[in-house]
């Protein structure tokens, strides 16, 4: 088989196989006017109640075919009233809902975060179907980092409950997942496998959008397997179906396919280019997501990089770029940027060529170097034994079953008074000991989600503090290191012109850079708190206070009780920023005079309490009130307690958590 410059597969094909398996279907997408008319006539005179919870999240969901920002702000909404309510009987969708946005939006770890809130409750409600759409969701959002064990591991946990739920439909999802990682560890077979799995049960469901994109996956591994004949049978197929049934996207799709699939096939070139000028007709009819806009634009370069058309292919890859950095695939980066430096060595394009090289092998390096096919087929492998260990352990439950009934027919001959009672008692002690089971499993359960979210807020909170320690270094270190020296520079003007020396705008612009430097100084230590890391909370928030002080009308008063000590590092930055929250919020909105901050530590418990001689909280107006939510949920990830005491004479916000010191440098977990 002739060599490619590339692996015949590229970047089309790599982003078919991690991608397809979260494209909505728009072929009977709805506009933003007729979902927001069809949903504003239900809600918009509707009481706060649990049925307005189900109203917006249902809104939310018909939202996410076209506007995922709009849908996350309906989301918040009715995340909302179900605190206000004390209603957790939406928090599972409302949260699978978020997650199912987030990943459309690419941001891949918040997705994961969401999806294994939303899995926490909907194991607690027994809701089968929408745990296994959890796992089916981490799945894909593990395929799009590059952890293709956990994204197996993920989709197996998803085929289970979905078999739990005797949701043969949804099965399709999991099979579908377990396709795409399979093919992306090269195992073409069994990746096809389990893709005509998927198909014959979407077929069997007339679901001719998901046939189409079972298709278009088909003909991606018979086109890797070196079976081009088959892989084009297969995308014609698709195109055949997704014209019939006006199916925008499969018809995009599936001529962008067949695109690549001649174009690896240097003598089909003009057959290449002429479905791809078919799909680019397309998209200008029908909204298109960028990023299959952008795989359709690689395909062009290749296309024309085969053809010797250089200039034409680098200047379809430069579009393509942003969008494809964007969502940061890495596979699919280093294929666009190794054909990129391909097409500039041809151009004679040196420092291009470097650029783009450098481009390839940092993603390259980037990718893990863990080898997890073994692991995955082992996975696989011990889940099918499972499932013939659940066969057999179901046969023997109905012959155990079918001698249980047999025994009580004989007893019930011999004495059915005493039989009766027997069986009444035995049952009576069944009964109680089957509710304190249950309720030791749900009790277990629900420690397990609190751990869970523990974790997740942990790892949160750790990777913004990461995000704002960068920022704080790039100021420090650039914009402030400039400054510094534009005032040295300007200080030492004085010396080389003495008329300098009483001129008004020379001091003044020597004032106006002091306070950029202090400006820039301060913003940094409030994003990265040294004193915090150094010295601990009590430290950390006595200067807080201080500095507040000085640069505000408002009087502040700290007290600190107890023999200060250090705690865990994420416990001592959570503290410190709900303090930072909690002083902004009196500053912007309280209207007072005097604020009390006070730290109590003792040997089980720290507490925090900041009061204020403000004009009280109030009743929150529409779309305010989130913050308060957030601090709650923040304390309580940390099995703390907040409790509020308002009035027109003042707030009082008090915090407690069980706390295990930690001695020495803070670090390490609680």
């Amino acid at each position: 088989m002739q060599k490619r410059p590339f692996q015949n597969l590229t970047l089309l094909k790599r982003l078919a196989a991690a991608l397809l398996c979260l494209l909505p279907l728009l072929s009977n997408a709805q506009t933003l006017p007729e979902i927001h008319r069809r949903n504003l006539t239900k809600i918009e005179h509707h009481k706060e109640d649990t049925a307005l919870v189900k109203l917006l999240v249902d809104y939310a969901i018909d939202l996410q075919e076209v506007d995922d920002d709009t849908a996350m702000i309906v989301l918040d909404k009715a995340l909302a009233i179900s605190h206000k309510l004390k209603y957790d009987g939406q928090l599972g969708m409302i949260n699978c809902a978020r997650a199912t946005s987030f990943i459309n939006l690419g941001q891949f770890d918040s997705s994961r975060v969401y999806y294994r809130i939303a899995l926490g409750y909907m194991i607690e409600d027994g809701n089968h179907t929408y745990a296994g759409i959890s796992w089916t969701g981490i799945g894909n959002v593990e395929l799009q980092t590059g952890r293709i064990d956990s994204a197996a591991h993920a989709f197996l946990n998803g085929l289970d409950y979905y078999r739990k739920a005797k949701d043969t439909f949804r099965l399709a999802d999991g099979y579908n997942g377990l396709s795409i990682a399979f093919s992306q560890m090269g195992q073409l077979e069994k990746s096809l496998g389990y893709l005509k799995q998927a198909d014959s049960l979407y077929m069997n469901k007339k679901d001719s959008m998901n046939h189409v994109k079972m298709l278009i996956n088909m003909g991606d591994k018979y086109g890797r397997l070196g079976r081009p004949a088959e892989a084009a049978v297969s995308f014609r197929e698709a195109i055949r179906i997704s014209d019939l049934s006006r199916f925008q996207f499969g018809r995009f799709y599936s001529r962008v396919a067949v695109g690549e699939l001649f174009a690896n096939n240097k003598t089909h070139l003009d057959s290449a280019l002429l479905f791809l000028r078919q799909a680019e007709e397309i998209a200008k009819s029908v909204n298109i997501p960028s990023l299959y806009i952008s795989s359709m634009q690689v395909t062009f370069g290749l296309a024309h990089f085969e053809a010797g058309q250089y200039s034409i292919a680098r200047e379809y890859l430069l579009r393509a770029e942003p969008a494809l950095r964007e969502v940061g695939h890495v596979q699919t980066l280093m294929q666009h940027f190794l054909l990129l430096t391909k097409v500039n060595m041809k151009l004679g394009l040196k420092n291009e060529s470097l650029s783009a090289l450098g481009n390839y092998i940092m993603y390259r390096d980037s990718v893990q170097k863990t080898d997890v096919t073994g692991k995955v087929n082992e996975l696989e492998t011990k889940y099918r034994m499972l499932e013939k260990d659940k066969s057999l352990a179901d046969q023997q439950l109905a012959i155990t079953k079918k001698d249980l009934e047999i025994r009580n027919k004989g007893m019930m001959m011999t004495g059915l008074a005493g039989g009766l009672l027997l069986v009444l008692a035995l049952a009576a002690g069944l009964f109680i000991h089957f509710r304190q089971k249950q309720q030791l499993q749900l009790q277990e359960m629900r420690l397990m989600q609190k751990e869970s979210e523990l974790a997740m807020a942990k790892a949160t909170m750790e990777g913004e503090e990461k995000e704002r320690a960068r920022i704080a270094r790039n100021l420090h270190d650039g914009a402030g290191s400039i400054l510094s020296g534009v005032k040295l520079y300007l200080s030492s003007l004085e010396t080389q012109y003495s008329e300098l020396t009483g001129s008004a705008s020379y001091r003044n612009t020597l004032g106006l850079l002091n306070e950029a430097v202090t400006e820039i100084r301060d913003t940094s230590h409030n994003l990265m708190p040294k004193l915090l890391f150094e010295d601990g909370l009590d430290a950390a928030a006595h200067a807080y206070c201080d500095k507040l002080g000085r640069n505000n009308a408002l009087e502040f008063e700290y007290q600190s009780y107890g023999e200060p000590m250090r705690f865990n590092s994420h416990f001592e930055l959570m503290a410190y920023r709900m303090l930072q929250e909690l002083l902004g919020n009196v500053i912007k909105h309280a209207e007072a005079s005097h604020v009390m901050v006070q730290l109590n530590f003792s040997p089980d418990a720290f507490s925090m309490t900041v009061e204020d001689n403000g004009k009280g909280i109030g009743e929150p107006k529409e779309g305010t009130g989130i913050g308060l939510y957030s601090l709650k949920a923040r304390a309580a990830a940390f099995r703390g307690t907040m409790e509020i005491d308002t009035s027109p004479d003042g707030t009082s916000i008090y915090l407690e958590f069980p706390i295990i010191p930690h001695t020495g440098p803070a670090a390490g977990s609680n």
